[in-house]
């Protein structure tokens, strides 16, 4: 049976563990409002992209270069730098397992995210180039992306590329999604209403090739930034579970340790009690 002193050291080691989650929660609360303010503000730009991109694939990926498509595929994959974050990452990295296994001609591989890169060596699956990306995006992450894998199409080293990232869908919902960029078709149909309706100043040629890399960057960005605000949200709610858990034992502990210590209390005055009474009676 436990002692109380042996409840004590317990207790001291939750309440450490206690702290530690707590101040991890406040740091992971910090960084998401901060991240969430950044995406609901690019949020409608980028999805005005995406529009304009899926309206105008072919020409928007002609004006960042030619297609050659003898060349393998391009997979970037997206994960966080770091762990403490429930299922996040576990989830994203074996769905991109699982996909690029699947291809009958091996792929180009990018990984942005440290827990991407010690998955891929754990799992001896080879890739090119690992990006650690902030825990507060910028856009000149995206640029630097956007620059490495225009240049790898520019020189014939891929044809197009699939993005594998963590869909954000709420503080408590991310799930894995692979999307295509740079191809040569779209799954979606194209918009022809909105080509229609759309108006080319000074001309057509000219708007395409200099909103290109805009566009593109965008969407990106856009893809990094739900990343990073996934993995907020999944830390956060992982430390609010963790600190909440070591609450509960905490407050559990205290009872089980005063109970001990009534019952000591209540059993020793049960054993001066008796002493006193057999030396009344002697």
């Amino acid at each position: 049976m436990a002692t109380i002193q042996s409840l004590k050291k317990k207790l001291q080691v939750i309440r450490s563990t206690q702290k530690l989650t707590q101040a991890m929660k406040t740091a992971s609360t910090v960084k998401y409002s901060r991240i969430s303010g950044i995406y609901s503000g690019f949020k409608k730009y980028e999805q005005s992209c995406s529009e304009l991109y899926e309206c105008y694939r072919e020409e928007l990926n002609g004006a960042i270069a030619s297609h050659n498509p003898a060349a393998p595929v391009c997979y970037l994959v997206f994960a966080s730098n770091k762990g403490m974050c429930g299922s996040f990452n576990s989830e994203v990295l074996a769905f991109a397992e699982k996909t690029i296994q699947s291809q009958e001609n091996p792929p180009t591989v990018l990984l942005c995210g440290k827990k991407a890169e010690a998955y891929f060596n754990d799992k001896k699956i080879a890739f090119q180039k690992s990006y650690t990306l902030s825990d507060v995006p910028t856009m000149t992450d995206a640029g630097v992306l956007f620059e490495d894998i225009t240049s790898m199409l520019r020189k014939g080293e891929i044809s197009s590329l699939k993005v594998i990232y963590p869909k954000y869908k709420n503080m408590m919902v991310q799930y894995p999604v692979c999307r295509d960029l740079f191809s040569e078709s779209s799954d979606h149909a194209e918009n022809t209403a909105s080509k229609g309706n759309t108006l080319f100043v000074p001309d057509r040629v000219t708007v395409i090739k200099n909103s290109a890399r805009n566009i593109l960057v965008s969407i990106i960005y856009g893809i990094i930034l739900e990343t990073a605000l996934g993995a907020q949200a999944a830390t956060l709610t992982t430390m609010r579970s963790a600190y909440d858990t070591a609450s509960e034992y905490c407050t559990a502990l205290e009872v089980q340790i005063n109970r001990m210590r009534q019952s000591q209390v209540t059993a020793d005055i049960a054993d001066i009690s008796a002493e006193f009474l057999i030396e009344k009676e002697e």
